[in-house]
């Protein structure tokens, strides 16, 4: 049983914006060490409850704390052992790459840390360095915001929408970074709408909907939750497909997938009367998952 001090412990956390919930009573902690993720559509929270982590918006009512202080009478000391990507990032479009970069670690009184490692990996050059930061792509400026992000070396790391604008190569480059994060200790928060990206980096993840957290546990306990999914196809569409033990989640044309409720073997034989042209039968991924929290919204 871990019994050390969360990095970061929520409790009963409320933010309204006027009569809309930006989120209610949301309770989670975050352990030292690990990844952790935070799920859920547009609107549901997540981006609220990052800036109420990072003391850039207040709550209504609620607690946080983050290495075990209070974040609200401790907010300048934390800040500078945390690095944070918001979402949709922009840099200050009239200063340089080299300028901005120089100007986080002014602001911060850290020394270069990791920079010159981090610029290799994602391949930014000097020459792309010199320029104003107006003129770079969608994936430069993620780059460098990543790069403003990790480069001294936090003890924490929040990151909204990481992999945004970033091609596959550098989806990798990403991983493995933060990976070798992880192996010195490093706690990181991230919330993603990539569900393959949360399932191959997280160790547990809070599910968020409608500004309430509605699940916070490891993936494989979620996926054991949900059970085994079973996809059909079939020679014809049948509109009003039901077959008992099973739970119809999507269709399309012939092809159905099914969560499956009862006994496999009884749901084998209830089906074997239809005109099937192939099934599989398999474990959940994480969008399974998601789509069985989300499929009413």
């Amino acid at each position: 049983m871990n019994t050390a001090t969360p990095v970061i412990q929520v409790e009963k956390l409320t933010k309204f914006y006027g009569n809309t919930v930006g989120v209610k009573d949301i309770s989670f902690k975050v352990e030292q060490g690990e990844i952790f993720g935070f799920l859920g559509p547009n609107g549901a929270g997540k981006t609220t409850t990052i800036r109420l982590l990072l003391d850039l918006l207040k709550p209504d009512k609620g607690n946080i704390s983050v290495f075990g202080k209070n974040l609200y009478e401790n907010s300048k000391e934390i800040r500078q052992l945390c690095g944070y990507l918001p979402g949709e990032f922009q840099a200050y479009k009239h200063l340089t790459g080299y300028e901005y970069l120089n100007l986080f670690t002014d602001i911060r009184k850290s020394d270069a840390g990791d920079t010159t490692l981090l610029l290799e990996s994602f391949d930014l050059k000097p020459k792309d360095l010199k320029r104003k930061s107006s003129q770079y792509s969608r994936g430069m400026m993620q780059k460098l915001g990543i790069v403003q992000a990790l480069m001294h070396n936090p003890k924490l790391i929040i990151l909204d929408e990481p992999t945004s604008g970033l091609d596959p190569l550098m989806q990798e480059v990403f991983y493995k970074l933060i990976i070798k994060k992880l192996s010195r200790g490093t706690t990181i928060l991230f919330s993603s709408h990539n569900l393959p990206e949360v399932e191959k980096l997280c160790h547990r993840l809070a599910i968020i909907r409608h500004g309430e957290i509605i699940s916070v546990e490891s993936i494989d306990s979620l996926k054991a939750k949900v059970g085994h999914m079973m996809d059909v196809s079939l020679s014809k569409p049948f509109p009003e497909l039901k077959i008992n033990g099973a739970e119809l989640i999507s269709t399309h044309e012939n092809h159905c997938i099914f969560q499956i409720t009862g006994e496999i073997s009884k749901v084998l034989q209830n089906i074997s009367v239809l005109p099937i042209t192939d099934i599989t039968i398999s474990r959940p991924s994480l969008e399974n998952v998601f789509m069985k929290f989300y499929k009413n919204d």
